[in-house]
């Protein structure tokens, strides 16, 4: 078993593809599936369907791969402590945010970290939750930004900031005046499986709640979607306060703290316990830092809502 055929085993899994795994490679088809085979015969097992199209593993050969992206994550970190790159802020970096702080979190800091570090290459993608976790654990990506605790032993976590959650309502309870109280069957929600879904669930203890008002379920991931279907619905939604930077000043004044409670999310950088890259990991969370309120960077007595 060599760290080449590793290699290639976790490309077709990438790519569903020999032809697109070989030529990501830069090796011929022939080739990689010489050292394919090879492998297999070596396990005693075979790794892919190759029936199936697209090209996908067998149950073995999942539980094989997954423990090839250990292996490779790895050695990449061998390979970077050696050639000294835990102190070098270039090169590529791989993070995941999820898509109710990506919006409106990277514009504050994307620029300025490529003009102070033009060598280093940021790519982002939005993930939930879970795909950020999964995705670090096989070093598919290097570091998340998202919401904490995870209490996952793997990961390190470090909190960046506490963002208050916002309640958004055009439902008025009288003619002249808007409700400023969660009306739970009023609620408009993200897609299951975003964690500020789970939030409004936790905050309302609602967690299997239905908008009433609707005769379809909308499925969406967007903020401002829900908000523009709450405003001309006369309805609600919970929204993050740095949302407002990005709406309108009429949705703006629909906006309300949710009282007594003021309950806040908490916003972390997080990255596997063997992840050394510390000086890119360092240069990212301060540039962060630096476009946040000085009073959403302190924990204090606040309502953390769990994911």
């Amino acid at each position: 078993m060599t760290l080449t055929q590793l290699e290639y085993i976790v490309a077709i899994a990438d790519f569903n593809s020999f032809s697109k795994a070989a030529d990501h490679c830069c090796v011929t088809q022939p080739g990689l599936s010489i050292q394919i085979t090879n492998l297999e015969d070596e396990l005693q097992m075979s790794l892919f369907d190759r029936k199936s199209k697209p090209i996908v593993p067998t149950s073995y050969g999942e539980e094989i791969i997954k423990q090839a992206r250990i292996i490779l994550n790895e050695v990449s970190n061998l390979k970077a402590l050696s050639k000294g790159y835990g102190t070098q802020i270039s090169g590529n970096i791989n993070v995941g945010i999820i898509p109710t702080v990506a919006p409106y979190l990277v514009p504050k800091f994307l620029s300025n970290l490529n003009k102070k570090y033009p060598e280093l290459q940021v790519i982002i993608s939005e993930l939930t939750t879970e795909q950020i976790k999964q995705q670090i654990k096989e070093g598919k990506i290097d570091l998340g930004i998202l919401v904490t605790p995870l209490n996952v032993d793997s990961l390190n976590e470090i909190p960046l900031y506490y963002e208050e959650l916002l309640l958004f309502s055009n439902y008025y309870s009288t003619k002249n005046e808007i409700a400023k109280e969660i009306k739970p069957d009023l609620l408009w929600l993200l897609e299951e499986g975003h964690c500020l879904s789970n939030q409004i669930n936790f905050i309302c203890n609602l967690r299997n709640l239905k908008n009433k008002n609707s005769n379809f379920v909308y499925k969406s991931g967007s903020l401002e979607t829900i908000v523009r279907l709450a405003n001309d619905s006369n309805a609600q939604t919970i929204i993050p306060l740095m949302v407002l930077d990005y709406l309108p000043q009429e949705i703006k004044q629909k906006t309300f703290e949710i009282l007594p409670a003021k309950p806040f999310r908490e916003v972390s950088l997080i990255h596997n316990k063997s992840f050394i890259r510390k000086a890119v990991l360092k240069a990212i969370q301060e540039e962060i830092l630096t476009c946040i309120p000085d009073n959403w960077k302190s924990k204090m007595e606040r309502n953390i809502i769990p994911i």
